[in-house]
């Protein structure tokens, strides 16, 4: 128990730290995208998988998984040199 008290609080200074993503959101009331999230390189993902929710919904979608093995984006590769790992990439990217 005192294990999941100490990791909540991690999380929440976390999620104070860096806003609650590590990613950009570019959609921001303008115009609703299933690809919500933008790393820094400009590749625009559906999956912020530092969001343990994410993390779990990106675990079920097989499209997304398959973007991803299908992926040739060599901005994917700078995301996560870059610390940020962003699931399901735009195929358009």
């Amino acid at each position: 128990m005192k294990f999941l008290a100490k990791a909540a609080a991690v999380l929440l200074v976390t999620v104070s730290l860096f806003g609650g993503s590590l990613f950009d959101n570019p959609y921001d009331g303008e115009k609703k995208s299933e690809y919500k999230y933008e790393g820094s390189s400009g590749a625009h993902y559906k999956y912020d998988l530092s969001d343990p929710s994410d993390r779990i919904e990106y675990s079920t979608d097989l499209d997304a998984q398959m973007n991803d093995k299908m992926s040739v984006s060599p901005n994917r590769d700078l995301d996560r040199q870059m610390g940020q790992f962003g699931g399901g990439i735009d195929p358009n990217d």
